[in-house]
């Protein structure tokens, strides 16, 4: 006797910009690819519908993803706070939508980004049970460490990627059988990669590259409003190019201050024949960061990823400060002359050495199946959520 068969899980992923859309994506696959499980997947910061279904393709086209893919909202037109702020509510009447239409079983959430804030409210208001990637980690010098701590409690089940992120959030309160240790899962789309040669790399790129090769990307530093986030990113741009002989730089993420960075790149491109900028590299990151000898700027996948593929990091300023890293990462301040001495050391022979044979903290691949394994679970968890209180680091009132 053959019965109905089981409705597939149905599973939302929220994917706002390309900082969720690269460590995000094994997850997607590995959800899709598996027999049991319907994705859907949620956007409305920077794609369309379509754009977004042709990057998630392997080949571009976005057939494959025909009505599974979602906008709660346009993209921003532009970042800067009236828009930031006008374009939160968009999202969330969007998310409110879409959440009736697609019914999702459970949503899966990356990290820290301000979108999340409109849409994960959203979400646990539905009754449908949130599943939050990268939580517990800390980054003094942007304001995603407080929107990561506020999804925090508002998620069901944590995927951290680090033992140090699973006690930040029992220290939350969060209990431990809810919090489970998978590793990145961006790190999984650097298995096996191999890097390109200087022939390869440099018909990829539309120049021909000089070594020492950097990668640089600047975020404007969103926990100091008034910093000089254009200066700051001309000073850092300026010590690469006078050092390297090839930097590609990509855009900034979709922050306030957005305008200055891309002012500077602009202007720095003017005059800089060896200098590279692109919106982003897409499906190609994998291959050109293992390819390039040296990574610059205040982005995370220079503090998680380049570890899996050796490289020396040069991190600059207080974006990242507190958040786990590797022995090959060089810690440096704003300004020319501190980038400039960063440099010095992380190209050292010496620390090129060290930096290929560094462990990475976040893990060694094969996060994406055990983050969907802990997807697929999810629905059954009891939506009570019980406080767990905890004795350490807590100090009597004076």
């Amino acid at each position: 006797m053959s019965g109905k068969p089981a409705r597939l899980l149905r599973v939302g992923v929220f994917v706002g910009t390309r900082a969720d859309l690269g460590p995000v994506l094994p997850v997607i696959h590995a959800l899709d690819d598996a027999g049991d499980v319907e994705v859907h997947v949620l956007t409305g910061v920077s794609y369309t519908a379509d754009a977004l279904a042709a990057l998630l393709s392997p080949t571009g086209s976005p057939q494959g993803w025909a009505g599974r893919v979602h906008a709660l909202a346009d993209p921003i037109r532009s970042v800067t706070m009236a828009e930031v702020l006008g374009h939160g509510p968009l999202v969330a009447a969007g998310a409110a939508r879409v959440l009736a239409d697609v019914r999702p079983d459970v949503v899966v959430v990356l990290g820290d980004r301000w979108e999340l804030l409109y849409l994960v409210p959203q979400v646990f208001l539905a009754g449908v049970p949130i599943v939050h990637l990268h939580g517990g980690e800390v980054t003094e010098g942007a304001v995603d460490e407080r929107i990561r701590h506020a999804v925090t409690k508002l998620a069901d089940q944590h995927c951290v990627a680090s033992q140090d992120a699973a006690r930040r959030l029992r220290q939350m309160g969060e209990p431990a059988e809810r919090v489970h240790v998978t590793g990145a899962p961006g790190l999984d789309r650097l298995a096996g990669v191999r890097p390109l040669d200087d022939a390869a790399l440099s018909q990829l790129l539309g120049v021909e590259v000089v070594r020492p090769i950097a990668l640089f990307t600047y975020h404007p530093p969103t926990a100091d409003p008034g910093a000089p986030v254009g200066r700051w990113a001309a000073d850092a741009l300026a010590a690469c190019t006078a050092r390297c002989g090839t930097v590609v730089a990509t855009h900034p993420g979709m922050d306030t201050g957005r305008d200055e960075v891309l002012a500077a790149l602009a202007d720095a491109a003017r005059h800089e024949a060896h200098l590279v900028v692109v919106e982003a590299l897409g499906r190609e990151y994998p291959r050109v960061l293992a390819s390039v000898d040296v990574v610059v700027g205040n982005s995370s996948s220079g503090v998680i990823e380049a570890a899996s593929v050796g490289l020396p990091v040069v991190d600059v300023g207080d974006r990242q400060r507190g958040r786990l890293r590797g022995a090959n990462v060089v810690d440096v301040g704003e300004g020319r002359d501190e980038v400039a001495r960063g440099l010095e050391t992380a190209l050292d022979p010496a620390f090129v050495r060290a930096a290929r044979n560094v462990v990475n903290p976040y893990g060694r691949g094969g996060a994406a199946t055990r983050v969907a394994d802990r997807v697929r679970l999810a629905p059954g968890v009891s939506r009570v959520k019980p406080f767990v209180d905890t004795q350490e680091g807590i100090c009597d009132p004076a």
